[in-house]
């Protein structure tokens, strides 16, 4: 592909090299071919920006008809909120109308068909902050009638207002990363991504020790290769760059050799020279 986008980032102290070709082949669900170079660019700026491992579950795209979602993984919410040091936890439920009223309650429990389920909520608690931060949800706003939604709908209502919540609560570090269950698109899809690809897309051990076994031992000499490719260790090799990555080695360690081989045969003759001089030194052929 020409001109292919590409960025190159650090996410989790894992150096990520991420192309157009790889969120094609591996990160979308649907009709990856419908995907416009301005979905793909978009996909690959916000993972560089928001520094999200896609390969990990992090981020995908998501394209049916015209549409495309940007979905962030699950863990990344709480994730980031725990990284941030002015976290200091959070509670999360649901709301559900019964003949005792509208109640907020804790977790996910409640009895269908005694009472109804409305919506969900959340409160972040933050350093320094007198009060959480409270955030409320309606059920009838998301629920996009898909499987999940119709067999957990306590569970994905609860979810949406806890994300809501902690991406109002800590801006910097989620900003423009959205759920699956905010975007009516059914979270179960993040299970089947990346995990069934991955290892297609990336070398194992094996192809990791070939790669230390050619350069003779010497991390000199693979790291000299791996710069070539832009890695900074032998960690997310793409399998696609692997044969090239050994080619540049084994030339690398031949003309290593070759320079060695031809500064011995120099140091020989140099030495031979030095026997001739002495040899001759006193006699009418000195100098």
């Amino acid at each position: 592909m020409n001109n292919e986008l590409m960025v190159k980032y650090e996410a989790g102290g894992q150096e990520i090299q991420l192309s157009q070709s790889d969120v094609k082949n591996f990160l979308v669900t649907g009709d990856a071919d419908k995907v416009t170079d301005k979905e793909f660019k978009l996909f690959l700026e916000l993972c560089k920006a928001q520094k999200l491992n896609p390969f990990l579950r992090e981020a995908y795209l998501i394209k049916f008809g015209n549409d495309a979602n940007i979905i962030t993984g699950k863990d990344v919410f709480l994730k980031r909120a725990r990284a941030n040091e002015s976290f200091r936890g959070f509670k999360a439920g649901i709301i559900v109308q019964s003949e005792r009223g509208i109640e907020k309650r804790e977790g996910t429990f409640y009895l269908k068909g005694q009472e109804n389920l409305v919506g969900g909520w959340a409160s972040i608690y933050i350093k320094d902050w007198d009060v959480p931060f409270d955030h409320t949800v309606a059920l009838s706003e998301f629920n996009k009638g898909t499987a999940t939604w119709k067999n957990m709908p306590a569970i994905m209502i609860r979810k949406v207002a806890l994300v809501q919540a902690l991406r109002e609560a800590f801006p910097d570090d989620l900003s423009q990363l959205y759920a699956a269950e905010e975007m009516g698109t059914d979270p179960a899809i993040e299970d089947s991504i990346v995990l069934e690809n991955k290892d297609e897309f990336f070398i194992g051990n094996d192809e990791r020790k070939k790669i230390f076994e050619l350069a003779d031992g010497k991390v000199e000499v693979v790291k000299a290769v791996l710069s070539k490719y832009m890695y900074g260790s032998t960690r997310n090799i793409k399998k696609s760059d692997f044969d090239g990555i050994c080619e540049d080695i084994i030339k690398l360690i031949s003309i290593s050799k070759t320079e060695k081989v031809e500064n011995i045969e120099d140091a020989e003759v140099v030495e031979e020279v030095e026997e001739e001089e002495d040899f001759l030194k006193g006699t009418p052929f000195e100098g």
